[in-house]
């Protein structure tokens, strides 16, 4: 893991990039990594997030956030005052405060802190891709923080019921120390921090690369994959990040 500031730092410059990028197409724009979607539907989820998550820290519970949406005119100043409250609240807040998480957590402003960072610069990403003028790189350290983060976090909601049966999916930044292997099945979902020479499947690549890929904002060809190729696709189809009542809004 990083350190809080540095999750801070990276929180506050990737919400200023999505703000950014997000004025220059029009958002009836479509964004291509959320299938449905269109750009001012993203910049208000986004901006939902950011202000429940200030609800929560504020001490609040999950189920009881409620949220007006605002008008298309008002959608940035919304955003940016959801950006500043919730980062305020995570330099105010408490480092021992009991605070709900999504997942168990030794401190909860540190987990806050990470899973808004990631959240934030992921939907940036997707603002980039909706405006075609190309994305830019994440950090390597970043990245590979963030490719942790969802295999031992929101991977524990990804829809495996049609798997045939245990496959292991081994993921290497090739501009890093780190490595994981993700073991799946129907009933089994488990990480460890090592890649192993005999997966099913392995994906290779520089960490911004396959930092996108498994969050499935990139395509097979922006990294090397070695093995069975239709894990991959499964991947695309199957191994995605679907909200539940409890843990998002």
């Amino acid at each position: 893991m990083l350190e809080f500031e540095q999750y801070l730092d990276e929180l506050e410059r990737q919400g200023r990039l999505l703000r950014d990028s997000a004025r220059q197409p029009s958002p009836r724009a479509a964004v291509p990594s959320c299938p449905g979607w269109d750009l001012a539907r993203l910049l208000g989820h986004i901006t939902k997030v950011h202000h429940w998550a200030s609800s929560i820290l504020h001490g609040g519970q999950p189920n009881a956030f409620e949220f007006s949406a605002p008008d298309q005119s008002e959608l940035f100043e919304v955003y940016e005052a959801g950006l500043r409250d919730v980062l305020s609240q995570l330099r105010s807040v408490s480092d021992s405060a009991a605070i709900w998480t999504m997942t168990p957590a030794r401190s909860a402003k540190l987990f806050w802190a990470r899973r808004l960072a990631h959240e934030t610069a992921i939907h940036r990403v997707d603002v980039e891709l909706a405006a075609g003028f190309g994305v830019a790189d994440f950090a390597p350290e970043f990245a590979v923080d963030g490719i942790e983060e969802l295999l031992t976090g929101p991977a524990a909601r990804f829809d495996r019921g049609g798997l045939p049966g245990n496959q292991m999916i081994s993921l290497t930044p090739l501009d890093s120390n780190a490595s994981w292997t993700l073991s799946v099945g129907p009933d089994l979902l488990s990480c460890q921090p090592a890649a192993v020479d005999d997966a099913d499947l392995s994906v290779f690549g520089l960490a911004s690369d396959l930092y996108r890929w498994v969050w499935n904002r990139a395509d097979d060809d922006d990294v090397a994959l070695r093995g069975d190729l239709t894990l991959a696709d499964r991947w695309r189809q199957d191994f995605t990040v679907r909200s539940t009542r409890d843990s998002a809004p």
